[in-house]
């Protein structure tokens, strides 16, 4: 017994549509485009990331080296050593090669680190004044 509607109506078969069958496979050459441009941004905003977080350890450092070297019985060399020890502490896996220069003058201490961002030839320098301290007799 052939099939039949609800008001009796002889049920047809109806030809098949071919709807979206020229987009088959598109999916693969669209994640083959847009795969690559994905991780090169995530590779770039990592890079990005080694470099800000480079800069905050020099900045952090500088200014930490330019506190200890600016006050009364402070040095150059202890400014020095302070720079150091902190870059250590925080930018040792993301600045190489950090150069710390220090200038005490009799108004001005300046202080200048520079280095390289890890695993990228960016630089990274930092520069920081303070006045400083000296003690006037009366």
């Amino acid at each position: 017994m052939p099939a039949r509607h609800i008001d009796g109506r002889r049920a047809t078969a109806r030809p098949r549509r071919r709807s979206g069958r020229g987009d088959r496979g598109s999916t693969a050459v669209e994640l083959a485009v847009g795969f690559p441009i994905l991780i090169g941004l995530v590779l770039l905003f990592g890079q990005a990331f080694v470099w800000g977080v480079g800069w905050l350890a020099a900045q952090a450092a500088a200014d930490h080296a330019a506190q200890t070297a600016r006050v009364v019985d402070g040095s150059e060399a202890a400014g020095n050593a302070d720079a150091h020890d902190l870059l250590a502490q925080l930018g040792g896996r993301f600045l190489d090669d950090p150069t710390v220069h220090i200038q005490r003058g009799p108004w001005t201490t300046t202080v200048t680190i520079a280095g390289t961002a890890h695993g990228l030839p960016l630089p990274i320098t930092v520069t920081v004044h303070a006045p400083t301290e000296s003690v006037v007799p009366r």
